[in-house]
């Protein structure tokens, strides 16, 4: 199967998520599969050059070594607004060529702007399109002046679909209002990876490694540090609440927007000893830095990007055993109801009063939680693993077909 795949984010940098590893899995079985890409994060690097020629990745990976992903990433020039716009003129070259190299058998799409681009250009040869959901994609225009019109466009997208996917039930319901035929939507959700148990003597090693002391109770959070991921709030009340609690440690594995100010915020109260900042880390080592955590967060304030998803990380705290305090967001309710594991908070503010129950408890707070995390990895041992969500994901691919338009 020849499988074009767009998006409007750098496949290569950007933390791997669902569709990376799906994607790579088909690679290996046998497809074709080639992403157009943006560097999203160029201006990190500086403006020079100011063209940035187009470019082809080959053999990229995140999951899987062998997989053989092509990148093809239009080119572009490096100034402020006119970056993305010449960037999408080039993804009208990059859909020419590719398509006079033979044409796909499906269109995978997980922007906008470049997949209506690419929904036409379906239209035009036949070729069915899939749009992959995985965020209420209009909610994460960069400024709120373009929120409408690429409300727009999604909306269009999705109402031309052959197919679409989503991953958990809201988003059905987001895509469903948005435009999208009921019968044209498959919810396929996250798979599970529920793997032995991590050693406790590499588990203390990890702990040792980030000066964590058998005694300290270790709060995780990883991921990018969105401005609304709610780690400022946390770490200001760590700052007040850090004499009484001299054994609690905040562990942030990641990069992102609010990396500068929690460098600030550590310095400025003196949280050296209770804020692990490590940056961003190889995919590897997250298994050892949840095992090492005691409990992990998605204290997010609740906002239209929120509202409709399930975080991948989630799922992942989830397969190693440990509890999750998280803000109670409607995709989180809809996904796990009542689990035990699962410490539901209103506002990032109220994670500390939602702890302090914890910390109290006997006979340690790490036993306790210890017991409140077995219940979300015995929870996820009942969901489909990821060969199976991938199979399931490949079927839609191959029996999507062009439907007809009035």
């Amino acid at each position: 199967m020849r499988i074009l795949v767009l998006q409007e984010t750098d496949w290569v940098t950007r933390n791997p998520i669902m569709h990376h590893r799906m994607l790579e899995a088909l690679a290996l079985a046998g497809a074709d599969v080639t992403v157009i890409d943006y560097e999203i994060l160029w201006a990190q690097k500086g403006t020079l050059p100011l063209w940035q020629g187009r470019r082809v990745i080959r053999d990229c990976h995140k999951f899987f070594e062998q997989a053989p992903i092509t990148i093809l990433r239009p080119g572009m020039l490096r100034l402020p607004v006119l970056s993305r716009l010449s960037w999408l003129a080039g993804n009208w070259r990059a859909l020419t060529d590719y398509f006079a190299d033979g044409r796909p058998d499906v269109i995978v799409a997980y922007g906008i702007s470049n997949a209506y681009l690419a929904q036409r250009f379906a239209r035009r040869h036949g070729v069915p399109f899939v749009y992959h959901l995985m965020d209420a994609l209009h909610t994460l225009a960069e400024s709120y002046w373009q929120q409408p019109i690429a409300c727009a466009v999604e909306r269009a997208v999705l109402q031309r679909a052959d197919h679409v996917v989503v991953i958990n039930n809201k988003l059905r319901e987001y895509a469903v209002q948005m435009g999208a035929a009921a019968q044209r939507v498959t919810v396929i959700p996250m798979g599970t990876n529920i793997t032995s148990e991590m050693p406790a003597d590499e588990i203390e090693a990890v702990r040792a490694g980030l000066q964590i002391s058998p005694q300290d109770f270790v709060m995780l959070f990883m991921g990018w540090l969105y401005d609304f991921s709610g780690l400022r709030e946390l770490t200001v009340e760590l700052a007040r609440r850090k004499a009484a609690w001299p054994q609690l440690k905040l562990l942030v594995v990641g990069d992102g927007d609010l990396l500068p100010e929690l460098q600030r915020l550590r310095q400025t109260h003196g949280l050296e000893q209770h804020l692990i900042l490590t940056g961003r880390r190889p995919m590897q080592e997250m298994r050892g830095y949840i095992a090492a955590s005691d409990l992990c967060l998605l204290p997010a304030h609740r906002n239209t990007t929120m509202e409709h998803i399930v975080p991948a990380k989630v799922i992942e705290y989830m397969e190693i055993g440990r509890p999750v305090l998280a803000t109670r967001l409607p995709g989180l309710e809809a996904e796990f109801d009542d689990l035990p594991g699962l410490l539901y908070i209103e506002r990032p503010e109220d994670a500390f009063d939602r702890l302090e129950e914890l910390l109290q408890a006997t006979p340690s707070p790490r036993q306790v939680a210890r017991r409140l995390g077995a219940t979300c990895r015995e929870f996820l041992q009942r969901r489909e693993d990821w060969a199976g969500v991938t199979k399931r994901f490949e079927q839609v691919l191959s029996t999507t077909r062009v439907r007809e338009r009035a």
